[in-house]
């Protein structure tokens, strides 16, 4: 049979229709009740045109819905595009461009944005709002609705995640059903994941953690507790009120939860395993969530948006590899190589390539990007490493500019582009440097314009009015001038990021 996503929801259904299969806010949502109005939204769909192959974009916060859309669009063999509710109008309008999407579901706190870049997006037919539309939509389907029945292909995408690109573009990674769905199946390898488990997911559903966690716990029959916000209170709150057992956080999220005021008087015994990734942990940081938490089932991942699962940390070994983001997932063939794709040997540095049934398919409509990322049949990361002696992999920092802040991509590029707008601003330059809490955090290094009063206050709130709010630059260095190599005149980012470092020391 093929592996298609729309058959997990529909043999849930079948044998566990009273199952909770997520919560989120005050809904409570059954495997029967899920499948039922992923049906009914698959031919409200398919009413307004929706075939095989199209891109239906939402852009909407976590909420009750967005389960039930990703599942309809997959079921009709259509792409869904989950758009970042954190962008600004210049980056909706990028992405529903470059997707060409048809139809965009929408929230109504961000439906002026898209009603401001509609007249730039020829391709977009139907723009439908999830608090007005689409509830008088649903009701015109029956309660009967039965299941969308187009022919599909397992290899067939069915989501385009966007992905920020050295050149500062967001770049559509495809994923197919089958990718997806071994994924999903291979989840409980290293948790132990089993149908009475609920899970905690703390991500928004636009990124990949947002649906691939998810799909692990319902290919099982599992519950899943979707948070509307990644709020620590509100998470502690949830853990014994749904009786949550595997709580994954990124590094920054632990670090608000155990410095939140209600953490010691949480009752914490229904979860029997935690688990974290997206950035590397300290040493400390890892001894401080397994003691605070008494719980040393801490399992440690380590992936990609284009790669899918690459390695796994399981809790034997986390406090003796506590840097360590583990040895490569179930089923996936990773190397360390040399800028000439060489290997590298034990110990030493190299580009993290992978090869495996979870690398995306490429990206839409780029076909050198994607051929420059599978050059030699391997994906190659960006993301630079070291294995150790037992095969642990130790991530050592990134090949590409990419700064890695709490979870979110940032490319350097993009926002020396928006500095740049700002009329005061000569010249810039933006770096990343290691942070305790956010991982790494942004510097911009900025060359003011003769006789222009621009302080750090103005160049940050510059960025934060342009773009999302998490690529705003932490910190903003005034210079006379920035440092060039002589010969190509390129910045000297080693540089300044090296004497920004020294400024603490």
């Amino acid at each position: 049979m093929a592996l298609l996503l729309g058959e997990i929801l529909r043999r849930q259904a079948r044998h566990r229709a009273e199952r909770l299969a997520y919560v989120i806010g005050p809904h409570r949502v059954t495997y029967g009740g899920f499948e039922a109005t992923a049906n009914r939204l698959a031919h409200v769909l398919r009413a307004l045109g929706v075939r095989r192959g199209d891109r239906v974009a939402t852009l909407a916060p976590n909420r009750v819905e967005y389960p039930a859309i990703y599942f309809a669009v997959a079921k009709l063999g259509a792409i869904h595009v989950p758009v970042n509710f954190r962008y600004r109008p210049g980056e909706v309008r990028y992405v529903l461009a470059q997707s060409e999407a048809s139809i965009v579901l929408v929230a109504d706190e961000y439906a002026a944005t898209v009603a401001e870049v509609r007249p730039a997006l020829p391709a977009l037919r139907h723009v439908i709002s999830l608090d007005r539309d689409a509830p008088e939509l649903m009701a015109r389907a029956t309660d009967a609705t039965p299941e969308p029945d187009p022919a599909l292909d397992e290899r067939d995408p069915h989501v385009m995640l966007y992905t920020s690109g050295t050149t500062g573009d967001p770049k559509g990674a495809l994923l197919s059903h089958r990718t997806y769905v071994l994924q999903a199946t291979q989840t409980p390898a290293p948790t132990g994941l089993a149908e009475d488990d609920v899970g905690l997911c703390m991500f928004p559903m636009f990124h990949m953690g947002g649906w691939a966690m998810p799909l692990g716990y319902w290919v099982r029959g599992a519950t899943v507790v979707l948070m509307e916000k990644a709020e620590p209170g509100e998470i502690l709150r949830s853990i014994p009120r749904e009786g949550v057992t595997y709580l994954y956080l990124i590094p920054t999220l632990y670090d608000a939860v155990l410095a939140d005021a209600e953490f010691e008087r949480t009752d914490l015994s229904s979860v029997r395993a935690l688990g974290s990734g997206t950035s590397v942990m300290s040493e400390g940081q890892v001894r401080t969530i397994i003691q605070r938490f008494r719980n040393p089932n801490l399992f440690i991942m380590y992936g990609q948006t284009e790669a899918g699962p690459v390695a796994a940390l399981r809790p034997r070994d986390v406090l003796r590899k506590p840097t360590s983001v583990g040895r490569p997932a179930l089923n996936v063939d990773v190397r360390l190589v040399d800028p000439d794709d060489r290997d590298v040997g034990v110990g030493e540095t190299g580009e993290i390539v992978c090869r495996s049934e979870y690398n995306m398919l490429g990206y839409w409509r780029m076909p050198e990007e994607t051929a420059h990322a599978f050059r030699g049949g391997w994906l190659h990361t960006g993301d630079l490493a070291a294995f150790d002696h037992e095969g642990f992999l130790h991530i050592a920092g990134r090949s590409k500019e990419m700064i890695k802040c709490g979870g979110e991509n940032i490319f350097p590029a993009e926002v020396e582009r928006c500095l740049l707008e700002h009329p005061g601003i000569a010249e810039a330059a933006v770096f990343g440097v290691p942070d305790t809490h956010w991982g790494e955090i942004t510097v911009a290094a900025v060359v003011r314009r003769d006789g222009v009063p621009l302080g750090e206050a103005d160049v940050v709130e510059h960025v934060r009015s342009r773009l999302a709010g998490y690529k705003k630059p932490r910190a903003v260095v005034f210079l006379d001038a920035l440092p060039r190599t002589a010969s190509t005149r390129q910045i000297q980012k080693t540089l300044l990021r090296e004497q920004w470092l020294q400024r603490g020391t």
